[in-house]
């Protein structure tokens, strides 16, 4: 088994579907799994397997073993039992009811929304927690009642600090780079403080964020000492050398190649497929001959 660094495409899988059901899906998304349209496609986790090379069949968890901080850099590479440092994840919540889910840290930045299109998230001032969760526990959905409603479009981000919940409004395909998420009827988690929960809700608000322009093609969607997202538009060669962190890169639309040396010394992009960077795999270029576009993510 060569244990020689390339570029991982990941294979998607189908999440758990909780406020909808499965259809086609329109011609546009022929790149994605049949039988997606609504609900979570997870691009990137421990349990994603790689689809060519090598290390096919492999999951991300089982190579973490094998390479450690090779693959997912330094901070998160002595410890191969903590989770993945990012997780990405593709929502799509269509006509109906709303998509119910909790954060943690977690980056939200929204693709595509309905006109009239909202999302709920926090709490509202001085809620009581305990009254909220004994009315809300056999319909998850009623939390609406208890947090304050945003009007959402495309190009937005929203950043969720910890235990925040979120409900996602009809007509949303959002993509989330953060931990896993929880449905709301297991809300208040088991043995936590009710009114730290509320003070800490009260004092730490979920934030807007707003991308700004660093380059031709390249707008940063976000940038802090654990989490860098960029969102790339290329028609040329882009010549970079990966970071010493667990590197994504997740194309939204196009066709393009990445190239490097090693056992595959060319990865196709497509759409649907998420492709990790092993922190220490050097320099590579991402090149095409028509538009591309896709967001580059590292976790620190």
């Amino acid at each position: 088994m060569s244990t020689e660094l390339y570029p991982l495409t990941l294979e998607p899988i189908i999440g758990e579907q909780i406020w909808g059901r499965f259809s086609d899906p329109p011609p546009e998304e022929e790149e994605l799994p049949p039988g997606f349209s609504l609900g979570t496609l997870w691009l990137a986790t421990d349990n994603s397997r790689v689809t060519a090379g090598p290390q096919a069949g492999r999951s991300l968890g089982h190579l973490r073993q094998i390479w450690g901080s090779e693959l997912v850099g330094s901070n998160a590479g002595g410890d191969p039992d903590r989770p993945l440092p990012v997780e990405l994840k593709l929502k799509r919540t269509g006509d109906a009811a709303l998509a119910v889910a909790l954060g943690d840290d977690s980056l939200w930045y929204f693709l595509s929304a309905d006109e009239d299109s909202t999302i709920n998230t926090g709490y509202r001032r001085s809620l009581n927690f305990r009254n909220a969760a004994g009315s809300a526990g056999n319909d998850p959905g009623r939390w609406s009642e208890f947090m304050p409603e945003y009007p959402v479009e495309a190009g937005q981000c929203l950043f969720l600090p910890s235990l925040a919940p979120l409900l996602l409004g009809a007509g949303l395909t959002v993509a989330q780079i953060g931990p896993p998420t929880r449905s709301l009827s297991h809300w208040p988690l088991p043995g936590k403080n009710l009114e730290a929960l509320r003070l800490a809700a009260e004092s730490e608000s979920p934030s807007w964020v707003k991308p700004r322009e660093i380059g031709p093609g390249r707008v940063e969607i976000f940038n802090d000492q654990n989490l860098v997202a960029t969102l790339i538009t290329t028609m040329h060669l882009s010549s970079t050398i990966s970071p010493e962190a667990a590197t994504f890169i997740w194309p939204f639309s196009g066709q393009g190649r990445v190239r490097t040396r090693g056992p595959a010394p060319v990865t196709r992009l497509q759409p649907g497929r998420a492709i990790m960077l092993p922190a220490n795999l050097g320099r590579y270029s991402v090149e095409s001959g028509a538009s591309v576009t896709y967001l580059l993510v590292e976790a620190f």
